[in-house]
């Protein structure tokens, strides 16, 4: 398994476990749905990343932009580090490491 893989699949378990606590925590039914699309997103992207590593990138690229909007918009209105600021940063490196991953495949 490459360092790839394993980063999207504990980015994967993250979010995952973020929306179900998120769902626990306030009842939030958005919070358990948008969760478990993203974590099952990623989940797909750890699949296809040996066979289809460009493909597999820009997927994960949009999951983790995605999630770098609105989770740092909820950490710059809150403030609160935990769960907003965590996802926004782990996002941050997944996004940079994902165009890293497209950039560096296409040449």
């Amino acid at each position: 398994m490459s360092m790839s893989q394993k980063l999207t699949l504990g980015y994967a378990a993250l979010v995952g476990v973020g929306g179900v606590m998120g769902y626990i925590k306030s009842g939030s039914e958005k919070s358990l749905l948008a969760g478990g699309l993203s974590a099952a997103t990623l989940f797909y992207v750890y699949t296809q990343l040996p066979s289809h590593p460009v493909f597999a990138a820009s997927v994960g690229l949009g999951v983790s932009a995605s999630l770098l909007g609105v989770m740092g918009s909820r950490f710059k209105k809150s403030g609160k580090a935990f769960p907003a600021g965590v996802v926004s940063l782990v996002s941050l490196v997944m996004t940079v490491g994902y165009l890293h991953g497209i950039i560096r495949s296409a040449h």
